[in-house]
């Protein structure tokens, strides 16, 4: 999952391949009337990146909201062949290069597969870029073919970046090139499944994702929130920050995403094509962020950083609050707070580092 990757501001948990949880249920149920509004909506459901940290938590609501019809109306697709566990379920996955739309039936897509820039490190810039085109031009095949009704294309914060260096050339060259270069793949999407969308009359939300929380959270390395509690819950753990800056973000549960999401893919009355960032009310740099998570999960340890250079400057990671907040307003919800975002996603991490 792409737009929440902290930079190396934590010091590394142990790597980790975590699996799902067995009681996702109760914290990634949606809502009950839009649970029943899938249910009754003539869509069957594919989700492609099935193994990420979106897919499997919309696996786990999808599973949740359509119970006993979860088998026949869902369609988990990845880079191979696979299964995965699904509250003591087995999910088939299948490859998503080599899937066909069922004719006659209408998808609403949940579209996550993407290379990440971790993959980067491993290939070449043009391979990378290959390998994201075939799977958009893949799931662009199936909205041409009229298969697609509703999809739901998360894009990243990292376009940002790359729009931001277009306009100072200067400003992209002081950045990782990867990260260049991943939000650049990013915006191609937007713009290409925004067009496509618009021309074959498919719904489209397309939130870019900053930072979120929750349960199904992967790479405990790669995340600073994920960090800070895997470190303390070891045995004597204590939180290490390696970030010489300021380094500010704004969680947004993964349930409430999903609530958000598919209620606005339900409503008549909502743009066809919605963009917006995922953003909380609240913002928080990395030092007080530790002594939160320190205190949802009752240690007194104190994190241990090194002085800040004030010679750099402050690591700003945050989405623009007011568009989602609007959309918030039009569904009626109200976005977990971070500190029942902290302890929800702890009772995750501490369920997958027991098993």
């Amino acid at each position: 999952m792409a737009g929440n990757t902290a930079p190396p501001a934590a010091a590394p948990a142990a790597a980790l391949a975590p699996s799902l949880a067995p009681s996702l249920a109760p914290s990634l149920a949606l809502s009950a009337p839009l649970a029943a509004a899938l249910r009754a909506a003539p869509w069957h459901f594919v989700v492609t990146g099935a193994n990420g940290w979106l897919g499997r938590a919309t696996l786990a609501v999808l599973r949740h909201a359509l119970g006993e019809d979860f088998a026949s109306r869902v369609t988990a697709l990845g880079s191979r062949a696979a299964s995965l566990e699904l509250d003591g379920h087995a999910v088939p996955v299948s490859p998503l290069l080599d899937w066909t739309p069922p004719a006659d039936t209408p998808l609403l897509v949940c579209h996550y597969a993407f290379l990440t820039m971790d993959k980067v490190q491993g290939m070449s810039a043009d391979d990378y870029v290959a390998r994201n085109e075939a799977i958009r031009n893949a799931v662009l095949g199936w909205i041409a073919q009229g298969a697609v009704q509703a999809a739901l294309v998360p894009s990243s914060g990292a376009v940002y970046d790359y729009l931001r260096g277009l306009e100072d050339p200067e400003l992209a060259a002081a950045r990782n090139p990867n990260a260049v270069l991943y939000g650049r793949l990013k915006h191609e999407d937007e713009l290409a499944f925004a067009a496509a969308c618009k021309q074959h009359g498919a719904r489209l939300v397309l939130p870019r994702v900053f930072n979120l929380a929750g349960p199904c959270i992967n790479k405990f390395d790669a995340y600073a929130l994920a960090s800070f509690i895997a470190q303390l819950l070891k045995e004597d753990g204590g939180i290490t920050i390696n970030a010489r800056r300021p380094v500010l973000r704004s969680y947004y549960y993964i349930g409430d995403l999903l609530e958000l999401c598919f209620g606005l893919l339900l409503r008549a009355d909502a743009a066809p094509v919605l963009r917006f960032d995922t953003a909380a009310d609240e913002v928080v740099e990395l030092e007080p962020l530790a002594r939160r998570v320190a205190s949802v999960l009752g240690k007194q340890a104190a994190p241990a950083r090194a002085a800040l250079d004030p010679a750099l400057p402050a690591d700003r990671y945050v989405g623009e609050r007011a568009g989602i907040a609007a959309l918030e307003a039009m569904l009626g919800l109200r976005p977990m707070a971070l500190d029942e975002q902290i302890s929800r996603t702890a009772d995750y991490i501490a369920g997958v580092l027991t098993k």
